[in-house]
């Protein structure tokens, strides 16, 4: 069945809304008709559907013709139509406007007897164009975070797993006495924030330690520090935007290192040198082995004692040694073996080290330490799980002075300490005497990244994140608005709108005209008095943005102002949802009047004006479709038209598919956010509308679509529609289905099948900690730890498979069933075979080995370290 109806509206500037109205009903009033006598006509055979349309589309990129905008709609409504009925195959195909009726007539044909899978086509002379969502360049990847535009610190959704960490909104704290506040621009990753960020270090730790950064404010009684000085820092929770901070911990930045290798210092090299100057009292002409010397103490400790004359001896994986040769370390071994200690006794022909500095602690790696060390000597642990007590080393080495370092620790009780150390170590690298170590930075949107490098022991000297582009670039083009214009927002009195309105006050806006069909409700009032006393003029206008003669009555009034429009922002809309079959035309016209007609009226009126903005709220229907909303889909792919339609005329448009706002407007008030949840996008807060909305006007885009799409859930979908190609490999590496929804997927699977796609998620969720991008690529045999597992990402696993498989696991779990064969045999008797069975019921002792069992077990059967 072909659909060419569509094909008779063409544009010019000059229509009307009367006409336009009749375009709309040429176009998606017959498919509507048409599509419910397919369903309702009970045949044997349904036809596939093709709809067509002449210049609907914006292609090619690099010279868009469009001018059957009005027909945008009828893709938008197509995409609903493949939804509720894809037994249709609802094709979309657009035909060349400038080709001959004959050439139109040819590229239909073909395309209809091609038999390809592509549902929306396109035609400009003799190339093929096909639809494809992409990546914008403003896109958070998966793993990365998006960036709040107020202050913010690194957090946690749920504890225990690397992929819920989040940046969260904070309030700054202004320094009291003897503070300063700095604007980090980056900070130190350590081992003990990886532990903390998987619920298994000790205590109430602070994630974050180090960093470095501007000040921004000081408090009463500093007189070392001024604003705009470049300082490092000691600072707990300082994975943030802002950090308040005893001054006593803080430096001026040596000059001629950047901000990324200053935040290497702080605490690995105080470290190592208080480890090493005032516990272990190294001297010219001790020998000392370091362990883990690649790492970013490790690598301190090299420098420190050979500036102290001391002979080092060094432990790294092989893949590291070559590091350590750059520093002059002469006698390397393996840090993954115990071989080490042999080794040390044959170097120093059986008289073993005066110091050991260690970190690690599985398996006998502590007992072989301690018995290279000499008669007397120093034996100082660092490392923060596993580690002996005194009692323990007694039985061993009575012999040897053995010391616990706690960095944080001696921070709080030594303060002045830590300063004049501090001190010492910034004259040391002023001077040159001193080198940061290799660093690998990460930019803070992808913070989850920078964390598991760490995980996974890949990282050489120190791991350092970023926040100086975001510095950058929040500071060198802040957008503003114009403070002697006037900025219309229809739908301005909803909650988006005033949403919005409250943003562009924010940012300089003087004078708002908020248009809407009612008056404004109470609630509207009072954040419109709130405006006001900003210093701001609002001005209420109640019109229907889809009446000719009530919007052009707006526009005299703006005329007449003399303050004239520097923008629109068009977000009013209605909805009146229901599933095709059950729609009628005269729901549609009420759909779609403010978004179609309300946006051409707009267009209309404004097109002569130097506007800086014209922004279309457009919606996630449009982009996806979505079923019973044909209606809102085909009015929302108008708006999509209408702004790449302005955009070859040389006037400003930008079309935006947003998702479902959280909190505020219509479609929160009827639910749709519980109804994007289950289609597996999730909803975007009021201050992500702001942040986003802030990027792309600040940018050159046309047509952005902003929703957070949980691609776990749409698999299906992804494999089945072209649109979606580009997102294959997303599909494949996004860990996140919420707790409950794996589960009801299982249950929903027929029983033949669960047990298969039981192994598909086990599979991907060693894939995700393992930092293996093919999951597929995964041997059901092959071992966890011949994969690369180490006790933390062992922990890892067991905390995802816990949350998404609704399960108490054993701690042991990736050990006692080793390969994802063996771990799905096991889930499945679990799961499958004993339903209502809980864990509560098996041996607690499992329950309770903590990590540092779990390390010991994991050397036992590597002899590695973890």
């Amino acid at each position: 069945m072909v659909q060419c109806w569509t094909t008779e509206a063409g544009v010019g500037q000059a229509i009307n809304s009367e006409e336009l109205g009749s375009l709309s009903k040429l176009g998606c009033g017959t498919t509507l008709s048409l599509v419910q006598a397919l369903v309702k006509g009970g045949l044997s055979t349904v036809p596939r559907l093709w709809l067509v349309t002449n210049g609907a589309q914006a292609v090619p990129d690099n010279h868009p013709v469009i001018p059957g905008v009005a027909q945008s709609s009828v893709w938008g409504m197509g995409k609903v139509i493949s939804l509720e009925h894809p037994d249709l195959k609802c094709t979309r195909i657009d035909l060349d406007p400038e080709e001959t009726y004959e050439g139109q007539a040819d590229a239909l044909f073909n395309e209809i007897w091609s038999e390809d899978s592509e549902d929306q086509v396109a035609w400009r002379g003799d190339g093929r164009y096909v639809a494809r969502l992409v990546g914008s360049r403003h896109r958070q990847p998966v793993a990365q975070q998006l960036v709040p535009s107020q202050p913010f610190k690194l957090g946690s959704s749920q504890k225990g797993s690397l992929d819920n960490l989040i940046l969260e909104p904070v309030t700054r704290r202004s320094p009291g006495a003897g503070e300063v506040e700095i604007r980090v621009k980056a900070t130190g990753l350590n081992f003990r924030d990886v532990l903390i960020a998987l619920n298994i270090y000790p205590g109430e730790p602070v994630i974050g330690g180090d960093c470095a950064g501007e000040v921004v404010a000081v408090g009463p009684q500093v007189r070392d520090f001024q604003v705009g000085d470049l300082v490092i820092a000691l600072a707990p929770d300082c994975f943030s935007q802002y950090v308040t901070v005893d001054a006593t911990y803080v430096v001026i930045k040596p000059e001629h290192l950047s901000f990324e290798e200053a935040a290497s210092i702080p605490i690995n090299f105080l470290t190592a040198y208080y480890a090493l100057h005032y516990v272990a009292k190294i001297k010219s002409g001790d020998r000392i082995l370091i362990h883990a010397g690649a790492g970013g103490t490790g690598m301190a400790a090299v420098q420190i004692a050979q500036r102290a004359g001391a002979e080092v001896l060094g432990t790294a994986s092989p893949p590291k040694w070559e590091a350590l040769r750059n520093l002059g370390v002469k006698h390397i071994m393996n840090s993954r073996t115990y071989e080490f200690a042999d080794q040390v006794m044959e170097i120093t022909q059986g008289q073993g080290v005066d110091i050991v500095l260690n970190s690690l602690t599985s398996g006998e790696f502590i007992s072989k330490s301690m018995s290279v060390v000499t008669q007397s000597g120093r034996f100082v642990e660092i490392a923060k799980r596993g580690v002996w007590d005194s009692s323990q080393v007694a039985a061993v080495r009575p012999d040897v002075s053995y010391f616990v370092v706690d960095l944080v620790k001696e921070s709080q009780e030594q303060p002045e300490l830590i300063n004049s150390m501090l001190q010492g170590l910034k004259e040391k690298f002023d001077t040159s005497l001193l080198q940061p170590p290799p660093i690998k930075v990460f930019p803070i949107e992808e913070i989850i990244d920078a964390f598991r490098y760490m995980q996974q022991a890949k990282h050489i000297g120190k791991i350092v994140v970023s926040q100086t582009q975001l510095a950058d670039g929040k500071t060198q083009k802040p957008l503003s608005f114009r403070s002697g214009a006037s900025y219309l927002i229809t739908g301005g009195m909803g909650g988006l709108g005033l949403l919005v309105a409250n943003w562009m006050v924010s940012k300089g806006a003087k004078h708002l005209i908020l248009l809407g069909r009612r008056s404004p409700d109470d609630a509207a009032i009072q954040k419109i008095t709130e405006l006001e006393m900003t210093g701001a003029s609002v001005v209420v206008e109640k019109a229907d943005v889809s009446d000719w003669e009530s919007l052009r009555g707006v526009w005299q009034r703006i005329e007449e102002s003399n303050r004239p429009l520097g923008g629109v922002i068009h977000s009013a809309g209605m909805l009146s949802d229901g599933v095709l079959q059950n729609q009628s035309w005269s729901s549609f016209e009420r759909v779609m009047a403010p978004k179609v007609q309300g946006a051409w009226h707009l267009h209309q009126l404004s097109q002569n004006q130097s506007l800086d903005f014209f922004v279309l709220f457009s919606s996630a229907a449009s982009l996806f479709g979505s079923p019973g909303q044909g209606n809102h889909s085909a009015a929302n792919g108008f708006l999509d038209g209408l702004a790449h339609y302005r955009r070859t005329m040389g006037l400003p448009g930008l079309s935006i598919h947003w998702g479902t706002v959280s909190q505020v407007g219509e479609a929160a008030e009827r639910g749709a956010d519980v109804r994007a949840v289950k289609q597996g996008m999730d909803v975007i807060s009021p201050a992500q509308v702001l942040e986003s909305l802030e990027l792309l006007m600040s940018g050159s885009d046309v047509e952005v679509g902003v929703l957070p799409i949980e691609w776990s859930l749409w698999q299906e979908r992804v494999a089945q529609w072209p649109f979606l190609v580009d997102w294959q490999e997303t599909v494949k590496t996004t860990s996140k289905t919420s707790n409950s929804e794996f589960i009801l997927k299982l249950e929903q699977t027929p029983p033949t099948r669960r047990k298969s796609l039981l192994e598909e998620h086990i599979r991907l969720q060693v894939a995700l900690v393992l930092g293996i991008s093919n999951p597929e690529s995964i041997s059901l045999e092959t071992g966890f730890f011949d994969l690369g597992m180490d006790s933390l990402t062992s922990v890892e696993l067991r905390n995802k498979l816990q949350a998404s498989l609704e399960r108490s696991l054993p701690s042991s779990l990736a050990f006692n069933y080793s390969t994802i064969n063996k771990l799905v045999d096991y889930l499945a008797k679990e799961l499958l075979v004993e339903k209502d069975r809980t864990l509560d019921d098996v041996d607690n002792s499992e329950e309770v080995i903590e990590i540092e069992d779990i390390a010991k077990r994991l050397a036992k059967q590597l002899g590695t370290e973890n």
